[in-house]
C-alpha cells in the first residue's frame, strides 16, 4: 500500500504505462532512477513497490500481489530483483558491492523478463564504487533497471546524476503526517505525536519508530542530564559517557537544535524569554558539530566541547567570536583541533 503522501508521485510513476501497448513486455521505463528524500517519509518502500511492480508478471507498472512473481519477491527470493546497502559493520559501500552487481545485472534474466537493482542510500559509494557504478550508468544492460536512494543528493557526483531520471520525495505537510501517525499508533495522545513529529523533523516514519521505541523516554533523560550539568550536579564527562552509549547517539545533536528552536520561538513569538542572540550562534554550533561526528573525530570530546559550550554561552561574559573549533586536521580536544 502506497503511503498518502506518496500516492500522486505513484500515480505519476503508474502513467509511463501509458506510453506502451497492453500487454507490452518494454512500459518505455528509464534504465536508472534516482530516488532523492528525506529519510524517514517512505522513499525505500516506495523503491520496493516500484520493483515489485516492473517484475510482476501482469501488464502496466503496478504489482498484483498474486502471481508467481510477487510471491518470490515478498518472500525476498526473487532471482532477478538485487539489493546493495551498507554493510552492517562498514560505513560506505565498497566497489567490490558495485562489481558484484555488475556481475549479476549484465546476466540473463531467470525468468526473462526484467532485472532490478535498489543501491540503497547511494552518496555512501567510496570512490572507486563510484567510477565502477558510472560505467554501468553509461552501458546499462538491456531490461535491467537501477533504483537509486540518497538523503543527500547534494553529495553525489553530478556524472551519477545526470545519468539518472530523477523522482523527488518531499516531506509531508504536518496535518496529513499527524493523521497518519495518529492512526499508525492510536495509543499515542495528541502532545506525543506532536512531539514525535517535531523531533523526527516531520518524517511520520520515523516519528511512529520513536514512539514504538521509547525514544520520548531517552529524551527525558537528556533533558535531566542538561538540568543537572547547568546545576553542577554532573560532570561534562559524566554525561556524555551517557550518552555515548545510546544506540544512536548523534541523536543528542537534534535535541540541542530542537532546544535553541524552542528557545529563540520563545522568545521571538510568544514573549516568555528574553531574546539571547547567543542562542542562534550556538544552533550554529550544533550544526557544525553534527556535521563533524561524520568525519573522523573523538565522539567524546566532540560531544564534551558542544556541552562546555553550551554552558559557556548563556554566562554575561561570553565571548561570542570564539570559535566552536577551527578546520585543521588532528585531534579533537575541548572544542578545537591540535
Amino acid at each position: 500500500m502506497v503511503l498518502p503522501w506518496l500516492e500522486s508521485l505513484w500515480q505519476e510513476w503508474l502513467a509511463q504505462t501509458a506510453q506502451s501497448q497492453p500487454n507490452a513486455q518494454d512500459y518505455g521505463i528509464g534504465h536508472a532512477y534516482l530516488l532523492a528524500g528525506t529519510d524517514g517519509i517512505g522513499m525505500t518502500g516506495f523503491a520496493e513497490q516500484v520493483a515489485q511492480g516492473i517484475l510482476c508478471q501482469q501488464p502496466g507498472l503496478e504489482a498484483c500481489g498474486q502471481c508467481a512473481q510477487c510471491h518470490q519477491f515478498t518472500q525476498l527470493t526473487h532471482p532477478d530483483f538485487f539489493r546493495v546497502s551498507i554493510p552492517e559493520d562498514k560505513k560506505e559501500i565498497s566497489v567490490d558491492q558495485i562489481r558484484q552487481l555488475s556481475d549479476k545485472i549484465f546476466s540473463t534474466s531467470h525468468q526473462g523478463g526484467y532485472k532490478v537493482a535498489l543501491i540503497e542510500a547511494v552518496e555512501h559509494l567510496n570512490r572507486s564504487a563510484f567510477n565502477a557504478l558510472l560505467k554501468t550508468l553509461e552501458e546499462p544492460p538491456a531490461r535491467t533497471v537501477l533504483l537509486l536512494t540518497t538523503h543527500h543528493a547534494g553529495r553525489l557526483p553530478a556524472t551519477i546524476v545526470s545519468r539518472c531520471r530523477q523522482l523527488r520525495f518531499s516531506t509531508p505537510a504536518f496535518d496529513q503526517a499527524y493523521a497518519w501517525l495518529s492512526q499508525s499508533v492510536p495509543q499515542a495522545d495528541d502532545a506525543l505525536l506532536k512531539r514525535a513529529l517535531k523531533v523526527n523533523w516531520g518524517a511520520p516514519l520515523n516519528a511512529k519508530q520513536w514512539i514504538e521505541d521509547k525514544g520520548f523516554e531517552l529524551e527525558s533523560e537528556w533533558q535531566s542530564d542538561m538540568k543537572a550539568l547547568r546545576n553542577g550536579k554532573l560532570a561534562v564527562s559524566q554525561v556524555v559517557e551517557k550518552w555515548v552509549k545510546f544506540e544512536h547517539p548523534e541523536q543528542v545533536f537534534d535535541w540541542f537544535y530542537l532546544w535553541t528552536v524552542d528557545a529563540i520561538r520563545s522568545a521571538s513569538y510568544q514573549n516568555k524569554l528574553d531574546f539571547n542572540p547567543n542562542w542562534v550562534l550556538f544552533q550554529k554550533w550544533v550544526l557544525q558539530a553534527k556535521q563533524t561526528w561524520r568525519q573522523n573525530a573523538n565522539k567524546e570530546l566532540l560531544l564534551e566541547s558542544l556541552c562546555l559550550a553550551w554552558l559557556a554561552h548563556q554566562k554575561p561574559d561570553f565571548d561570542p567570536n570564539q570559535p566552536l573549533f577551527s578546520v585543521m586536521k588532528g585531534d579533537w580536544i575541548r572544542g578545537q583541533w591540535v
